[in-house]
């Protein structure tokens, strides 16, 4: 088990993080900041008990917990990016776009332990990290604030069938309760398989299980990088199309994606990766339109407030090849 609970280092720490300061283009973040604000809402475009439910909702504003996930690329390749593409050039950008986010609860994908103690100094005061390395070594875990969050009950299950083949494999869980309204829930973050159709399908499976079983009576949210691509059969490049089919799958099992439950709605690119509009080369722009590979699910008992994706770049460079991706959510 790795359970990182790391105390300020020294009284000289002003910052929650400790930021390479660079400047953030393209942020999401301000106009989240503007929609959640009831008074800027266009109200002549809701209903009047749409409006009084979205006033309602808003009102709970200072229960917000901002929930992420963000898939950070592995450094495994770094050979073959461009050099300002690679982990030690892009390691200062992640901090600054994180710095930006703030958020409570982090899901991270393709993060192996050498990235990680490069990225741990930076966050330590502020975030405690729960995670167990998958076969390969990936660390498929979750950031949570330490001064917010208790944590209740922690797991990691492998999600393979025999014989283990080496990947990405791990599902994480933490069962959190929130000092500030003393309410728990769960979280659970996974990186579900690229290449293997089938090995995909058999972890959704896995996380459906584990799901039901373990958090009857607890609301859940489930962060990570699914690799699910629309069914879609007009984009003939894109290499599967058995998303619709997992989001089904998880609907069945009583868990919604964020963006379908969001009251204000979703806010920046319509996909999460950042491949160009004319190929599949990454850090080269928002993506193609209704691509997400990443999501956050949520079953009864989260109430989304908004959803967004968090196209911020530094010095004009992505920080990772997919962009993260956000919901500020109120546990009812």
């Amino acid at each position: 088990m790795f359970l990182r609970k790391l105390t300020i280092k020294s009284i000289f720490v002003f910052f929650i993080f400790t930021s390479f300061s660079y400047a953030i283009e393209n942020s999401i973040i301000p106009h989240v900041e503007h929609f959640e604000k009831i008074e800027n809402l266009p109200a002549k475009k809701y209903s009047r008990v749409q409006l009084e439910e979205l006033s309602q909702a808003l009102s709970r504003k200072q229960e917000r917990i901002r929930v992420a996930t963000f898939n950070m690329l592995f450094d495994l390749y770094d050979h073959k990016l461009d050099p300002h593409n690679r982990w030690p050039q892009r390691l200062p950008r992640i901090v600054d776009i994180l710095a930006e986010m703030q958020p409570d609860i982090l899901g991270v994908q393709e993060l192996y332990p050498n990235q990680l103690n490069d990225l741990m100094p930076h966050l330590e005061n502020a975030y405690a990290f729960f995670a167990r390395p998958c076969s390969d070594g990936e660390m498929n875990g979750i950031f949570y604030r330490k001064e917010r969050f208790e944590v209740v009950r922690s797991d990691v299950w492998y999600m393979t069938d025999t014989p283990r083949v080496p990947g990405s494999d791990t599902l994480t869980m933490l069962l959190l309760k929130d000092r500030r309204t003393g309410k728990q829930f769960a979280v659970f973050n996974a990186h579900l398989a690229f290449s293997n159709i089938e090995k995909r399908h058999y972890q959704i499976h896995f996380i459906c299980r584990q799901v039901a079983s373990n958090m009857k009576e607890i609301p859940v949210i489930l962060t990570g990088d699914l690799n699910t691509f629309p069914n879609r059969l007009d984009l003939g490049k894109l290499p599967f199309y058995d998303g619709d089919y997992l989001h089904r799958l998880l609907l069945k099992h009583a868990l919604y994606d964020s963006k379908d439950m969001s009251l204000i709605g979703h806010l920046g690119p319509y996909g999460t990766f950042t491949n160009g509009a004319d190929d599949s080369t990454p850090f080269k722009g928002t993506g193609t339109p209704g691509v997400f590979l990443d999501h956050i699910y949520i079953s009864e008992g989260i109430l989304t407030l908004i959803h967004a994706v968090q196209p911020g770049t530094v010095g004009g460079l992505y920080p990772s090849d997919h962009m993260p991706l956000l919901i500020d959510a109120v546990v009812e």
